[in-house]
């Protein structure tokens, strides 16, 4: 068979690899699997493999975002900004060890430098390896000196600013002279701790993936040319190799298909389980206006009158007749059946409406009301 052929290695050739670009070839593939591996490569690539990124940040005598920084050029949202762009990587003497909820670092600058790049920060950064060194992160005077304290986590994707703010722990807030014991967290207000202290929540990229591209082109299996040929090309921020990332993305499907093709999935069925019919909220809707009166709804003098002779009251009462029978009535002319129309098609009932249902479940809910009253007496 042919997906036999498809398990040997020759099936992935590497056609280029740096720290930074992969570019792969897969063939062959049966008619219309150039898609499906491509596109479904593609988006686990982009949108789960796990990196690191700044969580949070605190510069003492900064309060908030938009704070400046006596002697720093650039203002705090710039900051932030370009700690967004530093790449971190795990040292492989961590990899094994236990993770944290976050590793936090207190970086101190009394150096003379005016311009303090990653690689500066990096001294201080013992456990993770940063991959852009010469990004500048702000430019200031010769004598001024900062204390920066980052918090770095591992995770997927992008969070936002927002979503990290809700889980700054309360380890964030200043506890040195204070006993947390009888601190009640509960009542703590998250939206603005990141204040309190100084501490920032920041925008987290933690996806170590830039780009991936496919292409699908045809090729021949035994004079037949209707297989097909993928190329795949991926970018990373070089905290991991692209092969490695292919590989990482390739084990995600894998253990996530494991899961249906396992021969003992047991079907939970419960006899019990009915499916609830769906609440008509049109119909709650139509009952409240059927019983309604016609006064509500602005009708003039003269037509609300002669429609209280012919005991006409409510909505329900006018959508039983018809126009010859209200011609019938005195004083109820052309004008005020054009003005019972308008109203009607805006309420969106009509003449002769049929109220079956409206009626069957009017009864129901008599009969409830009824059994009800009797266990009460």
């Amino acid at each position: 068979m042919f997906f036999l052929k498809f398990t040997k290695k020759e099936n992935l050739i590497v056609l280029k690899l740096t720290n930074y670009e992969g570019h792969f070839k897969i063939e062959p593939l049966y008619p219309g699997w150039g898609v499906t591996i491509g596109n479904t490569l593609r988006r686990v690539l982009l949108s789960s493999l796990e990196g690191y990124a700044i969580y949070s940040v605190k510069i003492e005598g900064v309060d908030h975002e938009f704070a400046t920084i006596k002697g720093v050029k650039e203002d705090m949202t710039e900051i932030i900004l370009n700690l967004k762009k530093i790449r971190f990587k795990k040292k492989m003497e961590q990899m094994e060890k236990e993770e944290d909820p976050g590793e936090k670092f207190n970086i101190i600058i009394n150096n003379e430098k005016e311009e303090i790049t990653a690689g500066d920060l990096g001294e201080y950064i013992h456990l993770f390896e940063i991959i852009n060194p010469d990004l500048i992160i702000l430019n200031k005077n010769k004598f001024i000196s900062l204390n920066i304290t980052i918090v770095i986590k591992k995770g997927i994707g992008y969070v936002p600013s927002e979503e990290n703010e809700k889980h700054i722990n309360t380890e964030h807030i200043n506890t040195e002279h204070i006993n947390t014991e009888h601190i009640n967290t509960e009542h703590i207000n998250t939206e603005h701790i990141n204040t309190e202290d100084g501490t920032i929540s920041m925008d987290s990229i933690f996806t170590p993936i830039k780009n991936v591209k496919y292409t699908i082109e045809n090729c021949s299996v035994s004079k037949n040319s209707t297989y097909e040929r993928l190329f795949l090309e991926i970018k990373t921020d070089g905290t991991i190799n692209p092969k490695d990332a292919l590989i990482k993305a390739s084990n995600l499907v894998i253990r996530h298909f494991k899961l249906l093709s396992n021969k003992k999935i047991s079907l939970n069925y419960n006899k019990k389980y009915k499916k609830k019919k769906p609440t008509n909220e049109n119909y709650f809707k139509l009952r409240n206006l059927l019983n309604s009166s016609l006064e509500r709804k602005n009708l003039s003098v003269r037509t609300l009158n002669c429609l209280k002779k012919a005991k006409i009251l409510t909505w329900g009462d006018l959508i039983k007749s018809n126009t010859t029978n209200l011609l019938n009535f005195k004083y109820l002319g052309k004008k005020s059946l054009e003005e019972l129309d308008l109203i009607m098609k805006k309420l969106t009932i009509y003449y002769g409406m049929n109220l079956e249902d409206y009626n069957k479940n009017k009864n129901k809910n008599k009969k409830k009301n009824k059994k009800k009253n009797k266990k009460n007496i």
